[in-house]
């Protein structure tokens, strides 16, 4: 058993639970809610996490193209087809669509499966090898680790803004 995958499905695992709860009864103006006209909402978070654990496993890990491309996602917002959910202007945030949860979240379950299967078969020699990251060399170790990073960052942000919409726990 490699328990490291193991730790890092547990995560993910949590993960997608707490996500789900986070989500749960928000309607479409609390999901595009913003607390100032700098900050994201929970909308353009949901994407971003998912094309991120889309980048970090598929076309990093395993060399393959995004399903956000390869399952033709990318289709509804065409203008987003190359993008990976960072370095935003201003004008692009307060641009982004308003895009359905529903359809996120299915997109986010196709990527999910795709992590699992990954972690299923990932070897320690896998994790070992150096991967191309952006302008750098890094090991699966660290892509797994930055995965769990961002997933778990930008978690916090989706609770806290739930939090001031809705407050603690309503």
């Amino acid at each position: 058993m490699n328990y490291f995958a193991e730790s890092i499905k547990s995560g993910i695992n949590e993960y997608y639970e707490i996500l789900s709860k986070s989500l749960d009864r928000l309607s479409n103006s609390e999901l595009m809610w913003r607390p100032n006209i700098h900050s994201n909402n929970i909308i353009f978070l949901v994407w971003h996490m998912a094309l991120v654990e889309d980048n970090l496993v598929n076309k990093i890990l395993l060399r393959q193209e995004r399903i956000w491309i390869s399952e033709n996602y990318y289709e509804k917002y065409p203008s987003l087809k190359n993008e990976i959910g960072f370095g935003f202007s201003q004008k692009q945030i307060n641009e982004f669509p308003n895009m359905d949860i529903n359809w996120l979240s299915d997109y986010s379950a196709v990527i999910k499966n795709q992590t699992t299967n990954l972690l299923d078969k990932i070897t320690e020699k896998d994790l070992s090898i150096k991967y191309n990251f952006f302008d750098r060399q890094v090991t699966g170790f660290f892509v797994l680790g930055r995965l769990m990073t961002e997933l778990n960052q930008h978690l916090g942000q989706i609770a806290y803004i739930r939090g001031m919409i809705r407050g603690l726990n309503k």
